[in-house]
Protein backbone atom coordinates (compact mmCIF):
# COMPACT_ATOMS: atom_id res chain seq x y z
CA UNK A 1 0.00 0.00 0.00
CA UNK A 2 1.20 3.51 -1.15
CA UNK A 3 2.15 5.15 2.16
CA UNK A 4 1.45 9.34 2.46
CA UNK A 5 4.45 10.84 2.30
CA UNK A 6 3.96 13.82 1.05
CA UNK A 7 2.11 16.97 2.58
CA UNK A 8 -2.21 15.83 3.45
CA UNK A 9 -4.58 17.97 2.14
CA UNK A 10 -6.77 20.81 4.05
CA UNK A 11 -10.92 20.48 4.98
CA UNK A 12 -12.55 23.62 4.18
CA UNK A 13 -14.33 25.05 7.25
CA UNK A 14 -18.22 23.66 7.23
CA UNK A 15 -19.88 27.14 7.33
CA UNK A 16 -16.57 28.78 5.12
CA UNK A 17 -18.23 31.31 2.23
CA UNK A 18 -17.29 31.13 -1.20
CA UNK A 19 -15.10 34.07 -1.33
CA UNK A 20 -13.73 32.74 1.90
CA UNK A 21 -13.26 28.95 0.21
CA UNK A 22 -10.86 30.72 -2.71
CA UNK A 23 -8.74 32.83 -0.62
CA UNK A 24 -8.49 29.75 2.00
CA UNK A 25 -8.06 27.25 -1.17
CA UNK A 26 -5.28 29.64 -3.12
CA UNK A 27 -3.41 29.47 0.32
CA UNK A 28 -3.14 25.73 0.64
CA UNK A 29 -2.16 24.75 -3.02
CA UNK A 30 0.64 27.71 -2.31
CA UNK A 31 1.50 25.74 0.39
CA UNK A 32 1.82 22.57 -1.59
CA UNK A 33 -1.19 20.88 0.24
CA UNK A 34 -2.26 17.41 -1.91
CA UNK A 35 -5.65 18.99 -1.82
CA UNK A 36 -8.53 20.95 -0.68
CA UNK A 37 -11.57 18.97 0.67
CA UNK A 38 -15.01 20.58 1.16
CA UNK A 39 -17.72 19.42 3.77
CA UNK A 40 -21.75 18.96 3.82
CA UNK A 41 -22.22 20.90 6.39
CA UNK A 42 -23.71 24.31 6.10
CA UNK A 43 -22.72 25.12 2.43
CA UNK A 44 -24.04 23.90 -0.84
CA UNK A 45 -20.57 21.68 -1.46
CA UNK A 46 -20.60 21.80 -4.91
CA UNK A 47 -20.60 25.39 -5.11
CA UNK A 48 -17.72 25.43 -2.14
CA UNK A 49 -15.78 23.16 -4.42
CA UNK A 50 -16.30 25.60 -7.45
CA UNK A 51 -14.74 28.66 -5.75
CA UNK A 52 -12.11 26.61 -4.43
CA UNK A 53 -11.30 25.19 -8.07
CA UNK A 54 -12.05 28.83 -9.82
CA UNK A 55 -9.10 29.80 -7.35
CA UNK A 56 -6.61 27.05 -7.75
CA UNK A 57 -4.54 25.87 -10.91
CA UNK A 58 -3.21 22.18 -9.54
CA UNK A 59 -4.44 21.09 -6.38
CA UNK A 60 -7.49 18.52 -6.37
CA UNK A 61 -10.32 19.89 -5.16
CA UNK A 62 -13.29 17.06 -4.09
CA UNK A 63 -16.21 16.79 -1.12
CA UNK A 64 -15.81 14.27 1.34
CA UNK A 65 -17.94 13.85 1.94
CA UNK A 66 -21.57 15.26 -0.41
CA UNK A 67 -24.39 13.69 1.60
CA UNK A 68 -25.55 11.58 -1.65
CA UNK A 69 -29.56 10.68 -0.68
CA UNK A 70 -31.25 13.76 -0.66
CA UNK A 71 -29.86 14.35 -4.47
CA UNK A 72 -30.97 12.63 -7.59
CA UNK A 73 -28.03 10.83 -9.11
CA UNK A 74 -28.62 12.88 -11.75
CA UNK A 75 -28.54 16.00 -10.19
CA UNK A 76 -25.16 14.96 -8.49
CA UNK A 77 -23.81 13.41 -11.30
CA UNK A 78 -24.24 16.83 -13.82
CA UNK A 79 -22.77 18.82 -10.45
CA UNK A 80 -19.77 16.90 -10.84
CA UNK A 81 -19.06 16.24 -14.33
CA UNK A 82 -19.70 20.60 -15.03
CA UNK A 83 -16.93 21.05 -11.77
CA UNK A 84 -14.46 18.04 -14.12
CA UNK A 85 -14.98 20.43 -17.22
CA UNK A 86 -14.33 23.96 -15.35
CA UNK A 87 -11.19 22.07 -13.76
CA UNK A 88 -10.21 20.14 -16.07
CA UNK A 89 -10.10 16.81 -14.66
CA UNK A 90 -9.29 18.26 -11.05
CA UNK A 91 -12.68 17.43 -9.12
CA UNK A 92 -13.41 14.16 -7.39
CA UNK A 93 -17.21 13.10 -6.20
CA UNK A 94 -16.80 11.96 -2.23
CA UNK A 95 -20.49 10.78 -1.67
CA UNK A 96 -22.06 9.59 1.85
CA UNK A 97 -25.28 8.27 2.94
CA UNK A 98 -25.42 10.51 6.25
CA UNK A 99 -26.83 8.35 9.80
CA UNK A 100 -30.60 8.17 9.04
CA UNK A 101 -31.88 9.92 11.62
CA UNK A 102 -29.68 12.68 10.60
CA UNK A 103 -31.01 12.50 6.73
CA UNK A 104 -34.23 12.79 8.01
CA UNK A 105 -33.82 16.39 10.46
CA UNK A 106 -31.52 17.98 8.18
CA UNK A 107 -33.42 16.63 5.04
CA UNK A 108 -36.84 15.83 5.88
CA UNK A 109 -35.84 12.45 3.61
CA UNK A 110 -35.70 8.87 4.24
CA UNK A 111 -33.46 6.28 2.56
CA UNK A 112 -34.03 2.19 3.42
CA UNK A 113 -31.18 -0.01 2.59
CA UNK A 114 -28.45 2.84 2.40
CA UNK A 115 -25.79 0.35 1.58
CA UNK A 116 -27.82 -1.33 -1.28
CA UNK A 117 -28.79 2.06 -1.87
CA UNK A 118 -25.14 3.61 -2.44
CA UNK A 119 -24.10 1.34 -4.58
CA UNK A 120 -27.22 1.68 -6.99
CA UNK A 121 -26.53 5.24 -6.75
CA UNK A 122 -22.94 4.99 -7.57
CA UNK A 123 -24.03 3.41 -10.46
CA UNK A 124 -26.17 5.56 -11.53
CA UNK A 125 -23.94 8.36 -11.30
CA UNK A 126 -21.49 6.13 -13.57
CA UNK A 127 -24.31 5.59 -16.09
CA UNK A 128 -24.63 9.59 -16.06
CA UNK A 129 -21.26 10.17 -16.68
CA UNK A 130 -21.66 7.88 -19.58
CA UNK A 131 -24.68 9.52 -20.99
CA UNK A 132 -23.44 12.84 -20.71
CA UNK A 133 -19.77 11.33 -22.43
CA UNK A 134 -22.38 9.77 -25.30
CA UNK A 135 -24.67 11.92 -25.78
CA UNK A 136 -27.19 9.09 -24.33
CA UNK A 137 -27.83 6.18 -22.19
CA UNK A 138 -30.25 5.10 -18.84
CA UNK A 139 -29.59 3.27 -15.43
CA UNK A 140 -32.03 0.73 -14.34
CA UNK A 141 -31.48 -0.57 -11.12
CA UNK A 142 -33.03 -1.34 -7.50
CA UNK A 143 -33.35 2.01 -6.32
CA UNK A 144 -33.08 4.58 -9.38
CA UNK A 145 -34.40 4.69 -12.63
CA UNK A 146 -33.41 7.11 -15.34
CA UNK A 147 -34.37 6.76 -18.58
CA UNK A 148 -32.97 10.19 -20.18
CA UNK A 149 -30.17 11.74 -17.94
CA UNK A 150 -28.99 13.29 -20.68
CA UNK A 151 -31.34 16.10 -21.26
CA UNK A 152 -30.00 18.00 -24.19
CA UNK A 153 -28.80 15.78 -26.77
CA UNK A 154 -25.23 16.13 -27.41
CA UNK A 155 -21.95 14.14 -27.04
CA UNK A 156 -18.79 15.69 -24.61
CA UNK A 157 -16.14 12.40 -24.99
CA UNK A 158 -13.78 15.19 -24.42
CA UNK A 159 -14.49 15.61 -20.07
CA UNK A 160 -12.80 13.52 -17.87
CA UNK A 161 -15.55 11.87 -15.30
CA UNK A 162 -14.51 11.95 -11.81
CA UNK A 163 -13.13 9.54 -9.68
CA UNK A 164 -16.25 8.77 -6.96
CA UNK A 165 -15.01 8.35 -3.43
CA UNK A 166 -17.58 6.19 -1.01
CA UNK A 167 -17.69 7.58 2.94
CA UNK A 168 -17.98 4.32 5.48
CA UNK A 169 -17.69 4.10 9.24
CA UNK A 170 -19.21 0.29 9.58
CA UNK A 171 -18.02 -2.30 7.46
CA UNK A 172 -20.93 -2.92 5.30
CA UNK A 173 -20.68 0.48 4.03
CA UNK A 174 -16.98 0.37 3.36
CA UNK A 175 -17.76 -3.09 2.09
CA UNK A 176 -19.47 -1.61 -0.55
CA UNK A 177 -17.10 1.10 -0.79
CA UNK A 178 -14.52 -1.74 -2.38
CA UNK A 179 -17.18 -3.22 -4.21
CA UNK A 180 -17.63 -0.01 -6.40
CA UNK A 181 -15.87 3.33 -5.31
CA UNK A 182 -12.78 4.50 -7.01
CA UNK A 183 -11.44 5.61 -3.38
CA UNK A 184 -12.53 4.78 0.40
CA UNK A 185 -12.98 8.23 2.41
CA UNK A 186 -12.02 7.14 5.74
CA UNK A 187 -13.92 9.04 8.99
CA UNK A 188 -12.81 10.68 11.96
CA UNK A 189 -14.65 8.95 14.31
CA UNK A 190 -12.36 5.95 13.67
CA UNK A 191 -9.46 3.89 15.92
CA UNK A 192 -6.19 2.36 14.71
CA UNK A 193 -7.35 -0.94 15.58
CA UNK A 194 -10.49 -0.74 14.40
CA UNK A 195 -9.50 0.84 10.87
CA UNK A 196 -7.03 -2.03 10.71
CA UNK A 197 -8.88 -5.06 12.03
CA UNK A 198 -12.91 -4.24 10.78
CA UNK A 199 -12.38 -1.48 7.94
CA UNK A 200 -10.02 -3.05 5.87
CA UNK A 201 -10.70 -6.28 5.81
CA UNK A 202 -14.31 -5.40 5.09
CA UNK A 203 -12.59 -2.94 1.80
CA UNK A 204 -10.74 -6.16 0.72
CA UNK A 205 -13.67 -8.03 1.05
CA UNK A 206 -15.87 -6.14 -1.34
CA UNK A 207 -12.87 -5.63 -3.93
CA UNK A 208 -12.34 -9.38 -4.07
CA UNK A 209 -16.22 -10.25 -4.07
CA UNK A 210 -16.07 -7.93 -7.69
CA UNK A 211 -12.50 -8.97 -8.98
CA UNK A 212 -10.67 -5.70 -8.51
CA UNK A 213 -8.26 -4.57 -6.21
CA UNK A 214 -8.74 -1.92 -3.29
CA UNK A 215 -9.59 0.99 -3.75
CA UNK A 216 -6.93 3.86 -1.86
CA UNK A 217 -7.78 5.06 1.46
CA UNK A 218 -8.90 8.87 2.52
CA UNK A 219 -8.68 9.19 6.08
CA UNK A 220 -9.59 12.58 7.67
CA UNK A 221 -7.73 13.59 10.79
CA UNK A 222 -9.59 16.54 12.92
CA UNK A 223 -7.32 19.13 14.28
CA UNK A 224 -8.59 20.93 17.02
CA UNK A 225 -6.96 24.09 19.07
CA UNK A 226 -7.49 22.10 22.11
CA UNK A 227 -8.40 18.80 23.70
CA UNK A 228 -12.30 20.27 25.27
CA UNK A 229 -12.83 21.49 21.33
CA UNK A 230 -12.17 18.13 19.99
CA UNK A 231 -14.13 16.66 22.35
CA UNK A 232 -16.77 18.75 21.78
CA UNK A 233 -16.52 17.60 17.90
CA UNK A 234 -16.57 14.10 18.80
CA UNK A 235 -20.26 14.47 20.99
CA UNK A 236 -21.37 15.43 17.44
CA UNK A 237 -20.40 12.23 16.26
CA UNK A 238 -20.96 9.90 18.80
CA UNK A 239 -24.23 8.06 17.32
CA UNK A 240 -25.55 4.89 18.37
CA UNK A 241 -24.73 4.24 14.32
CA UNK A 242 -21.15 4.26 15.18
CA UNK A 243 -21.38 2.96 18.35
CA UNK A 244 -18.97 -0.26 17.04
CA UNK A 245 -16.17 1.51 16.30
CA UNK A 246 -15.13 2.33 20.22
CA UNK A 247 -17.49 -1.17 20.90
CA UNK A 248 -14.67 -2.95 19.16
CA UNK A 249 -11.99 -1.07 22.16
CA UNK A 250 -14.67 -2.65 24.66
CA UNK A 251 -16.00 0.96 25.19
CA UNK A 252 -19.44 0.37 24.29
CA UNK A 253 -20.96 0.97 27.69
CA UNK A 254 -19.19 4.60 27.81
CA UNK A 255 -20.61 5.20 24.09
CA UNK A 256 -24.09 5.24 25.84
CA UNK A 257 -23.08 7.23 28.27
CA UNK A 258 -21.90 9.79 25.97
CA UNK A 259 -24.65 9.43 23.99
CA UNK A 260 -27.16 9.51 26.96
CA UNK A 261 -25.51 12.75 28.27
CA UNK A 262 -25.99 14.27 25.07
CA UNK A 263 -29.52 13.51 24.57
CA UNK A 264 -29.90 15.15 27.94
CA UNK A 265 -28.33 18.81 27.36
CA UNK A 266 -25.47 17.69 29.35
CA UNK A 267 -23.10 18.43 26.45
CA UNK A 268 -20.14 19.44 28.66
CA UNK A 269 -20.25 16.50 30.56
CA UNK A 270 -20.21 14.01 27.54
CA UNK A 271 -17.17 16.29 26.18
CA UNK A 272 -15.28 15.37 29.74
CA UNK A 273 -16.05 11.81 29.58
CA UNK A 274 -15.25 11.35 25.90
CA UNK A 275 -11.40 13.41 26.74
CA UNK A 276 -11.09 10.84 29.60
CA UNK A 277 -11.94 8.04 27.93
CA UNK A 278 -11.53 7.99 24.30
CA UNK A 279 -10.60 11.25 22.77
CA UNK A 280 -6.46 9.37 22.42
CA UNK A 281 -7.74 6.74 20.79
CA UNK A 282 -9.61 8.67 17.35
CA UNK A 283 -8.74 10.17 14.29
CA UNK A 284 -8.25 13.90 16.20
CA UNK A 285 -4.96 16.25 17.31
CA UNK A 286 -3.92 19.61 18.44
CA UNK A 287 -2.69 22.21 16.32
CA UNK A 288 0.79 21.27 17.96
CA UNK A 289 0.85 17.89 17.07
CA UNK A 290 -0.30 18.12 13.56
CA UNK A 291 3.22 16.15 12.37
CA UNK A 292 2.82 13.64 15.51
CA UNK A 293 -0.54 12.66 13.97
CA UNK A 294 0.53 12.12 10.29
CA UNK A 295 3.30 9.80 11.19
CA UNK A 296 0.77 8.06 13.18
CA UNK A 297 -2.43 7.80 10.51
CA UNK A 298 -0.22 8.25 7.35
CA UNK A 299 1.04 4.81 7.37
CA UNK A 300 -2.59 3.28 7.72
CA UNK A 301 -3.88 5.71 4.50
CA UNK A 302 -2.98 6.51 0.83
CA UNK A 303 -4.46 10.09 1.78
CA UNK A 304 -4.55 12.22 4.76
CA UNK A 305 -6.52 15.69 5.43
CA UNK A 306 -6.69 17.47 8.14
CA UNK A 307 -9.86 19.18 8.72
CA UNK A 308 -10.98 21.63 11.83
CA UNK A 309 -14.06 21.28 13.64
CA UNK A 310 -17.42 22.15 12.49
CA UNK A 311 -19.35 21.92 16.09
CA UNK A 312 -18.75 23.53 18.97
CA UNK A 313 -16.92 26.82 16.87
CA UNK A 314 -17.76 30.05 15.51
CA UNK A 315 -18.06 30.14 11.56
CA UNK A 316 -14.59 33.20 12.40
CA UNK A 317 -13.15 30.67 14.82
CA UNK A 318 -13.51 28.05 12.13
CA UNK A 319 -11.54 30.40 9.53
CA UNK A 320 -9.36 31.71 11.68
CA UNK A 321 -8.19 28.15 12.86
CA UNK A 322 -7.89 26.57 9.67
CA UNK A 323 -5.36 29.27 7.81
CA UNK A 324 -2.91 28.43 10.94
CA UNK A 325 -3.81 24.92 9.91
CA UNK A 326 -2.68 25.41 6.73
CA UNK A 327 0.72 27.17 7.48
CA UNK A 328 1.29 24.20 9.52
CA UNK A 329 1.12 21.78 7.02
CA UNK A 330 2.87 24.26 4.64
CA UNK A 331 5.96 24.18 7.23
CA UNK A 332 6.15 20.43 7.36
CA UNK A 333 9.20 19.23 5.66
Amino acid sequence: MQVNTGRPGIGLPGAIRPLEAKDLARRAESAGCDAVWVLDTRRDPYLIAAAALDATERLTVGTNVAVAFPRSPTVTATAAWDLSIWSGGRFILGLGSQVGPTLEARFGVEAAHPGPRMRDYVAAVRACFGAFASGRGEHRGPFYRLQRPAFQPGAEPDVIAPDIYVAGVNPYMTQVAGECADGFAGHAFTTERYLTEMLRPALDKGARRMGRARPPITLQVVVAPDRIAAAKQMVAYTVPAYRGVLAHDGLGEVVDQVIAKAAEGRRSEAAALIEERYLDLLAVTTLEHVERSMARWGPLCDRLWFSVPWFGMTAEQQLHLAYELVDVVGALE
